[in-house]
């Protein structure tokens, strides 16, 4: 978090530095969108120590300090403040604009993959009971995915539905793993869940975007994605990513079983006519 860097590194900042970590902390939505420049003509500082602060704050360089500033403040932003706000940011056009940030996400994603927690939760899951998955609002998109896909190599997945989720985690059995996943603005029914399913004593884990997540103190087991808004939007290219890595990671520990789980699966799907046939396709 930009707030904690700043406080963890004021002893070290020069008397201009500070005064820019000030600025920083006080007007954030104006220093979000100034460029290094007009920071320091804000401060009354050169350019040159703004650079030299965002260095200090562990930052390659003033774009990705900036970057991180706008991230922090459209995270508390409504959606037509976010919307506003991407409008009049940004020197290149409205979709090169939201590729690149999803680029820039991706690549932070890539820089940090949590190898260790994706093995762990990979493996209680594949030995858990029961699965169980929480999104609400936009990350319900997440959890229908990624009950989807592993609902083809484990035997027993499900979707928690929101207006059930007392009653169906007071039925599931011992041993059971409950997935919430939830990323700012978060969920306070998805926090609901994890507390609940703390109550009946099962497993928890938690798919959000770091480790003060309200998600992360409720959950033995924390997979963190990056994630940023693009514009009025929740954009998910990172977490999705992330999501594909603990299918993987699942799969990994079930060996032969997911095999034969895929080959009976093909043969179903072929049976039925799910997909459409070659025959069918436009050679045009």
């Amino acid at each position: 978090m930009l707030k904690e860097r700043i406080a963890s590194r004021l002893k070290e900042m020069t008397p201009g530095q500070a005064v820019v970590a000030n600025y920083i902390l006080d007007r954030p939505k104006e220093a979000a969108f100034l460029t290094a420049s007009q920071l320091g003509d804000r401060t009354g500082v050169s350019e040159t120590t703004v650079i030299r602060l965002s260095h200090l704050l562990g930052f390659t360089g003033y774009q990705q300090l900036r970057s991180e500033m706008a991230n922090v403040l459209m995270n508390h932003l409504s959606t037509l403040e976010r919307a506003k706000a991407y409008e009049a940011s940004g020197e290149h056009s409205l979709f090169e604009r939201a590729i690149r940030k999803d680029m820039d996400t991706l690549s932070a994603a890539v820089s940090s993959v949590p190898a260790d927690e994706l093995s762990a939760l990979g493996k209680a899951a594949a030995e858990a009971e029961a699965l169980y998955i929480a999104g609400y609002r936009s990350s319900f998109a997440l959890a229908s995915y990624l009950s989807f896909y592993l609902s083809w190599i484990l035997p027993n997945v499900r979707t928690i539905q929101t207006d059930i989720p007392y009653e169906t985690l007071m039925n599931a059995p011992k041993g059971s793993l409950v997935i919430g996943i939830s990323f700012p603005r978060y969920s306070k029914w998805t926090v609901n869940v994890l507390e609940t399913a703390e109550e009946f004593k099962l497993d928890t884990a938690a798919v959000t975007n770091d480790l003060t997540s309200p998600l992360a103190a409720l959950a033995k087991y924390v997979l963190t994605a990056p994630y940023r808004h693009v514009s009025f939007i929740d954009s998910f290219s990172a977490p999705i990513s992330i999501l594909n890595c603990l299918i993987l990671a699942v799969a990994g520990n079930l060996g032969q079983t997911m095999a034969d789980r895929l080959e009976s699966l093909e043969k179903h799907w072929k049976d039925e006519g799910i997909y459409v046939s070659q025959r069918y396709r436009s050679t045009t």
